[in-house]
């Protein structure tokens, strides 16, 4: 691993540390009521805000569901609208953290130290990539920035990763926006 790849992933391990001790002890920052409060806050770019913020939600280590409950409360009519941005919010994010994994090559470390998992694991998301990462997504206990890195790391092809992510979290986004509309009316 090259150095500026190290720096990144220590980077990138501090702030999700730090992140995850700074939700854990203040709770209250992600908080549904609080951050729909600082992204009214925006006046008339609440909509831009709001897309922005499920976008870059690996970044700020959110859990979807909150941005997704944030969502319904925000535009309590428009549950179209929440479901579109939510499920393009998901989508896109987990795009950028399969490539942030793959820019940082961490393949390559794993391949070295466990070749024949790698193999493996690869010839399963070839065989039946699609269908591993739409019943991750689906389940709703478990991350789906989790198979996001994996995928990243084995290089599962980005159009079929995609693909399952999308398949796999319509339903529960969908549960979500259904929820939140009918307890926020």
């Amino acid at each position: 691993m090259t150095p500026v790849r190290r720096i990144a992933l220590g980077v990138w391990v501090v702030v999700t540390i730090g992140l995850s001790i700074l939700y854990a002890t203040r709770p209250e920052l992600i908080d549904p009521v609080n951050l729909a409060g600082l992204l009214r806050q925006a006046g008339t770019g609440v909509l831009l805000g709001y897309v922005v913020v499920s976008i870059l939600r690996p970044v700020t280590m959110l859990p979807s569901t909150i941005l997704i409950v944030v969502g319904t409360w925000l535009f309590p009519d428009r549950s179209v609208l929440v479901f579109v941005v939510s499920l393009l919010g998901v989508v896109v994010s987990s795009a950028l953290i399969y490539y942030f994994f793959h820019v940082l090559g961490l393949a390559e470390t794993f391949e070295r130290r466990r070749p024949s998992q790698i193999r493996w694991l690869e010839d399963q998301l070839r065989q039946r990539g699609l269908w591993i990462v739409v019943g991750w997504s689906v389940f709703p206990f478990v991350p789906t920035d989790a198979i996001c890195y994996v995928a990243g790391t084995l290089r599962m092809p980005i159009g079929k990763f995609l693909s399952g992510v999308a398949m796999g979290e319509i339903p529960i986004i969908a549960f979500y926006v259904a929820g939140g509309t009918w307890l926020f009316r």
